[in-house]
């Protein structure tokens, strides 16, 4: 992962554009647009960040140098003729916060694998039936094929899962010609965002499993 994902993933900023978007009511800078969900809203800095300026704080954390806007404003913004589509994994324990880190990155026009979203479409249930992974297994590796072969006319493509193991997720990350962007968490943070919730117990013995697999 190069410096600037590595930037827009990391906590400072995730932390610096929530309280921005709640000081500033919430709404476009640009155009006026109120979402009725802040993820529909992006920090865009005024000063183009660079690996050069990123680490410096004055610039890339700097309130007056970032504009809350929505997505449309900022795929006028930044979308260029002949853009490259980019893949990434976004990888952690269950309730590490990886769907909002991708709401809060992505793009009009990106394509959104996520696994336990796929689960939870397929059973209309919150926790992963063992008699039906076969199911959701072939669905996720028909969308991994699609993204492999870039099928579609979509922008860039992040795929959200747990990916514990090591070779696995670097194995994933090969065939999809991705980048891996893994989203920070303790355990602890995690449990504390299980009991708050309100998901099935199962959960707690998810995210066990995924610490003990992630730590061997």
């Amino acid at each position: 992962m190069d410096k600037l994902q590595e930037f827009y993933t990391g906590k400072p900023w995730r932390t610096l554009t929530y309280k921005l978007k709640v000081e500033r009511g919430g709404r476009c800078e640009r155009c006026g647009y109120r979402p009725a969900h802040f993820t529909n809203l992006i920090g865009h800095h005024k000063e183009h960040l660079t690996e050069y300026n990123v680490d410096d704080a004055s610039v890339s954390l700097n309130p007056d140098l970032i504009e809350i806007i929505c997505h449309r404003c900022h795929d006028e913004e930044h979308r260029r003729f002949g853009h490259k589509s980019r893949v990434y994994i976004v990888y952690g324990s269950p309730c590490s916060g990886k769907t909002t880190m991708v709401q809060d990155i992505m793009k009009k026009g990106d394509i959104v694998l996520d696994i336990d979203a796929l689960w939870n479409a397929v059973t209309y249930a919150n926790d992963k039936p063992n008699g039906i992974r076969f199911n959701v297994f072939r669905l996720r590796d028909c969308l991994y094929d699609q993204i492999k072969t870039r099928y579609g006319k979509w922008v860039d493509a992040y795929v959200i899962g747990g990916y514990p193991d090591k070779y696995d997720r670097e194995r994933t990350a090969k065939e999809l010609n991705a980048e891996l962007i893994y989203c920070e968490s303790t355990k602890e943070e995690c449990m504390e965002r299980f009991y708050k919730s309100g998901k099935p117990e199962a959960w707690e013995g998810y995210i066990d499993t995924w610490w003990e697999k992630y730590t061997s």
